[in-house]
């Protein structure tokens, strides 16, 4: 075997690379020394069979007495060279474990791990990536995103923002870092920097925040609808101008529904749309569900009614012009994206969407800006006339609420005690179920005053562990101790529903309030105090509490929103009665009427169909109201 290998280098030499693997042909595979391994493996390179040199590297680099950290830096580069990327994350992190000084290796190793679902493993290694390199950072991020380290983030941006201090990515990123982690220090610093105008890095970072990160701030619509990250990541996609519309549907024939989402498995919006999903008349509509749910969340259909399993439409494996050429092949009259700026959105397909109406609806509470859309579907109170010069979209007003909600696969809360959740038995509980996110300074401020007001309450948060410190610390700069303080942990939505009643009142957050948050909690009977704003998600839990009969509980201004909390605190009975009206209007009001809700939605497709078909172009559409029920639902 020596032989060969002597001549096999010879030839190696002299360029004759076909017969120097002839030579090492000779030597079965699991016999071939780590030499003769070594050379094959660079053989393979300079013929530029990239993928059979990187997996040779990294036989040659398990072997005993082998230099790993230079055949694996080897093996990660032609894996990456070849676009090998499943290859490269399965000896992902063996790679990363050797070969710690060579961040462009670090980066597109890190990256294949991402992209194979293996964030987890990955975000340990974020710290041999490059942060004088911002698109190593940003991947970075990624990664420590989806592994849920955002405790991990703020040094990663710190240490970027140090070369590049104007950057509005990076910027934006650490604002969102600071929303996350509740650094309420920090989103004071941006929030100071973003309304300085002539401060660069603020207005840099103002345009590079996505549009929904900008709501859990902002109360202000015209603000809201300034171009930002999403109109930027737009333009990149969408070439050309918008495409012609088709015809809509003949008179007689079925008004075609093509709803389009990620989220058709267990997702907070499912939790909402199901029943209107199952309830549409299918002898006046036909109902398309364009899927393009990751595949580890669509196996979680397999429980769904054959009705709705039959409805889906995959797309997840089309890029944004097929996608869009499908539903034109369905031959939509209607396409309904239910993401608008949402995490996972695929605007592209709307804005090349060829569908004679596109409407905006339930996924994302504002103007769902340059993407071609003719109608947002909304309410009075969401969308009152005076927000009207902040769309690009006319309004649909449906009559009582934006909102649809499921009361027939929806959980029912069961038994749960408080002792299993850390809660006091006699205690009075506030509670805020609303992401982190939503929280901020003011919202501490006015939640400390409450608990000033009502010694001996407690208040309960959901709060990843992460941001429990800088909570702490928020609350107790306003004389509130950590005694006052418990903690919930995410839980999956039949346990986080089985404990929601253990609460007595809630507190919503603003200007960003609850949305499926409210619409759950007064499912479970626990009614909540809400301050209203100046924008669609400031006004959501108006909206429900209005639907749910109990419109007292929304109030306009912060002190009411105080003095409410601390007088249904101090009056147990008309807490008592409040309690007792929600759970009798909750199967007689529209709030959880999907039935009802879907008459309505339905009318609404049925105006925008004969506008649409009188070749008129969108308005703004009142939808009228049913007669009220006289009796309950089922």
């Amino acid at each position: 075997m020596q032989q060969y290998l002597v001549e096999a280098v010879t030839a190696y030499q002299a360029g004759d690379f076909e017969r120097a693997l002839v030579l090492l042909s000779h030597m079965p595979d699991g016999a071939m020394p780590l030499q003769a391994l070594a050379l094959k493996a660079n053989i393979f390179a300079r013929r530029g069979e990239t993928r059979a040199a990187g997996e040779t590297f990294l036989k040659a680099a398990r072997m005993p007495g082998a230099d790993r950290a230079l055949l694996l830096r080897l093996a990660g580069r032609m894996l990456d060279q070849a676009g090998e990327t499943a290859l490269l994350a399965e000896a992902g992190v063996e790679i990363l474990q050797s070969v710690r000084d060579d961040a462009a290796l670090a980066s597109a190793t890190l990256g294949a791990l991402l992209s194979g679902g293996r964030a987890a493993e990955a975000a340990g290694f974020v710290p041999l990536l490059d942060t004088s390199d911002p698109a190593q950072v940003m991947l970075g991020v990624a990664v420590l995103r989806a592994a849920k380290r955002i405790e991990a983030l703020p040094p990663l941006l710190d240490a970027a923002l140090r070369n590049f201090p104007t950057d509005g990515m990076l910027n934006a990123e650490r604002f969102n870092a600071a929303l996350d982690l509740c650094d309420f220090d920090t989103q004071a610093d941006c929030l100071r920097r973003i309304m300085d105008e002539t401060d660069d890095a603020g207005q840099n970072m103002f345009a590079a925040q996505s549009l929904h990160r900008r709501l859990m701030w902002s109360d202000d619509e015209a603000a809201n609808t300034r171009p930002g990250l999403d109109q930027f990541l737009m333009a990149r996609m969408v070439n050309g101008g918008p495409p012609a519309r088709r015809r809509f549907g003949a008179e007689g024939e079925k008004i075609r529904i093509a709803y389009l989402s990620s989220d058709f498995y267990g997702h907070a919006t499912m939790i909402l749309l199901r029943e209107v999903l199952m309830a549409h008349d299918r002898d006046r509509f036909e109902i398309g569900l364009f899927c393009y749910t990751s595949a580890e969340r669509a196996a979680e259909r397999e429980s769904w009614p054959d009705l709705l399993k039959a409805a889906i439409v995959p797309l997840r494996d089309l890029d944004d012009a097929a996608a869009a050429r499908v539903i034109s092949g369905w031959r939509a009259d209607i396409l309904v994206d239910l993401k608008g700026f949402t995490g996972d959105n695929r605007l592209g397909i709307v804005a090349q969407s060829d569908a004679p109406v596109k409407v905006t609806w339930l996924g994302y509470p504002g103007s769902v800006i340059g993407v071609g859309l003719d109608y947002t579907i909304s309410d009075r109170i969401v969308t009152p006339d005076s927000a009207k010069p902040f769309y690009d979209e006319k309004f649909c007003r449906l009559p009582e609420s934006y909102q649809s909600n499921d009361s027939i696969a929806r959980a029912l809360p069961r038994a749960a005690r408080r002792a299993d959740h850390g809660l006091p038995e006699s205690a009075f509980v506030f509670a805020s179920f609303n992401n982190v996110s939503k929280i901020n300074r003011e919202m501490i401020d006015l939640w400390g005053q409450i608990l000033l007001r009502t010694p001996g309450a407690i208040f309960w948060c959901l709060a990843p562990i992460a941001a429990r410190g800088n909570l702490l610390a928020a609350f107790a700069r306003v004389g509130i101790p950590a005694d006052r303080l418990v903690f919930a942990d995410a839980t999956s939505y039949g346990p986080h529903m089985d404990r929601v009643p253990l609460a007595d009142l809630a507190l919503d957050t603003f200007p960003c309030n609850g949305h499926t948050t409210t619409s759950d909690l007064l499912w479970a009977g626990v009614p909540l105090v809400a301050l209203s704003g100046k924008s669609f998600a400031s006004r959501v839990s108006e909206s429900l509490l209005h639907a749910a009969g109990l419109p007292e509980l929304a109030v306009h201004d912060r002190a009411a929103y105080a003095d409410l909390a601390v007088a249904l605190h101090d009056n147990p009975q008309r807490l008592k009665e409040i309690r007792a009206r929600l759970s009798e209007n909750a199967r007689i009001l529209p709030l959880f009427d999907g039935e009802r809700f879907t008459r309505h939605l339905e009318i609404a497709f049925e105006m925008m169909a004969a506008r649409a078909r009188a070749g008129l172009a969108a308005d703004h559409i009142d939808v009228p109201a049913l007669p009220p029920r006289q009796a309950p639902f089922r």
